[in-house]
């Protein structure tokens, strides 16, 4: 079995009176995926933010490596977030650069390659997610899928160990998702780790190993996509057949 690489024990967190993670707990080996779902409020998001310290959580711990992580400064927070990078829900383009300069921003920022270099690696990229003849292109000039698809591209530009992917799919047509789960999938067999949040439980049972099931603040089920089938538990039962 992979090594634990990130995980996160019994992790609070609330907004004034609104308790939103009441004891959280699970891991993520290496290599795995691991689908994060819940209906809408559940605090999904917020625990990828809380991840790489866009949150503060009010107690518990974030282990990555064994190591704490949720109480770290801002500076060693942001060798983390090399390791640990995480794919907005609307890509979060930087309007004024073209397809290519969003995604070689984080390597000209956070490495000594030079620009020949840069541009073999983002054009291999680009390539792994349908980009390449689009890299000149500007963020207005992209549809939303394809936005999508250059965030996760930056996501990755510095080969990090674990992708955060918040909602990937999220108001995407059918053609589209299936673009953004054959990335997904490309990306966890070049051995990249992830955390899927996501309201497509069929989007999550093709690419995720496990499936973690947020309710009333903890993780109510954690396991494979066959157990979530086969559950007779009343609540996955109902879950299942909503549209979260």
């Amino acid at each position: 079995m992979k090594d634990i690489i990130l995980e996160l024990k019994n992790v609070r967190k609330s907004f004034e009176a609104k308790q939103i993670h009441n004891g959280v707990s699970f891991h993520l080996r290496q290599g795995e995926t691991v689908g994060l779902l819940g209906y809408s409020g559940t605090g999904k998001s917020v625990l990828l933010r809380s991840i790489i310290g866009l949150e503060d959580i009010d107690s518990g711990e974030i282990l990555y490596h064994n190591n704490r992580i949720d109480q770290l400064s801002e500076e060693a927070l942001f060798k983390v977030r090399t390791k640990i990078s995480y794919a907005f829900q609307s890509g979060a383009l930087f309007d004024s650069m073209n397809v290519f300069e969003n995604v070689a921003y984080p390597l000209f920022e956070h490495t000594d390659l030079s620009e020949e270099e840069v541009e073999i690696k983002v054009d291999a990229i680009l390539n792994l997610v349908a980009m390449k003849e689009s890299k000149r292109l500007m963020p207005s000039d992209l549809s939303g899928g394809m936005q999508k698809r250059v965030g996760l591209a930056r996501s990755m530009a510095l080969s990090p160990e674990i992708l955060l992917y918040d909602e990937p799919t999220a108001g995407l047509d059918p053609v589209n998702v299936d673009l953004i789960l054959e990335i997904m999938k490309k990306f966890k067999s070049a051995g990249f780790s992830g955390i899927f949040v996501t309201h497509d439980i069929p989007a999550a049972l093709k690419v995720c190993d496990r499936l973690l099931i947020l309710k009333d603040g903890v993780i109510h089920f954690n396991g494979t996509p066959q157990e979530f089938e086969e559950s007779q538990d009343d609540f996955i039962k109902t879950f299942s057949n909503s549209d979260n």
